[in-house]
């Protein structure tokens, strides 16, 4: 499946979520973000490198422009890294400012987002596509140290990587809410494109786990949005459940709880044809 028909098949599952659609013009929340980065590390920027390096700017594209290229010394590695103490991460600088020139209008998490030495915090990295550094996009900008809610975050993304090193554990949790947690964010892991770019193909997601994941997302209050900005209803989307998998949409009389409708048959068909279905989860494909 390429990049192109995988957002196809996405614009079309939006249109029928106002959740999603809603969702979409905004930056990514730190659960999202560890849920999408190939490597999630808390450091700092020890230094910048002098010399600029002409890279393109991420997968797809074919005009090279400058990078700026940081040096983080890792501190903790939350998710991938390994042993390594240092990781480079490549990124396009912000142009200059003109102090003259009217301000435009800043639209959160799309600006330009450039390092600093100095600078502490998480950062959520993929590999760029030519193996010279890492990067990140501007949807996936580093938690700064120095924010107001820093510690909150680095709370969540610290949850969220434990979700991902043992999902049956998390998905057992005791409390309803840790379970719904565990099962967006796996949800969200499994069903995005990979940051990467490139191909991808499917492969189906333990039965056991997936059983735990339908079965969290059951069992929520489909009414309700926690304060990562996830939702069950958002996560029945994100499974993208069709007649093939024995899901059929509800038809609910005009005036009726649509939403209610839709949980109802969600659990009716999780009772029943559902009971075994696996999720698919998209990974890169092997070449």
């Amino acid at each position: 499946m390429t990049r192109q028909l995988f957002i196809g098949i996405v614009v079309a599952v939006l249109a029928a979520s106002p959740v999603e659609a809603k969702r979409i013009a905004r930056p990514f929340t730190p659960v999202e973000k560890v849920a999408r980065a190939e490597m999630v590390i808390a450091g700092k920027v020890s230094a910048i490198e002098k010399e600029m390096v002409d890279a393109i700017r991420g997968p797809g594209d074919t005009e090279k422009v400058p990078h700026r290229v940081a040096v983080i010394k890792i501190d903790r590695a939350v998710v991938g890294g390994g042993a390594v103490t240092h990781v480079k991460v490549g990124f396009v600088p912000p142009p200059p400012v003109d102090p003259t020139a009217p301000r435009p209008p800043v639209r959160g998490g799309f600006q330009p987002v450039e390092l600093k030495e100095g600078q502490e915090g998480v950062f959520f990295l993929t590999r760029h596509p030519g193996g010279e550094f890492y990067t990140f996009s501007p949807m996936m900008a580093p938690l700064d140290s120095k924010a107001e809610n820093y510690k909150v975050q680095r709370e969540q993304v610290m949850k969220a990587a434990a979700v991902l090193a043992d999902p049956v554990k998390a998905l057992r949790a005791e409390k309803a809410a840790d379970r719904l947690f565990a099962a967006s964010a796996l949800v969200t892991k499994y069903r995005t494109y990979p940051e990467s770019g490139g191909e991808v193909e499917t492969a189906k997601v333990a039965v056991e786990e997936s059983r735990l994941i339908l079965r969290a997302i059951a069992e929520a209050d489909w009414t309700k949005t926690d304060e990562n900005g996830g939702s069950a209803l958002q996560s029945f989307y994100q499974l993208a459940l069709n007649p093939a998998a024995g899901f059929q949409q509800p038809q609910p009389k005009l005036g009726a709880d649509f939403q209610a409708a839709l949980k109802d048959a969600y659990r009716a068909w999780l009772a029943g044809s559902g009971k075994d279905f696996q999720i698919e989860k998209l990974v890169p494909k092997k070449k």
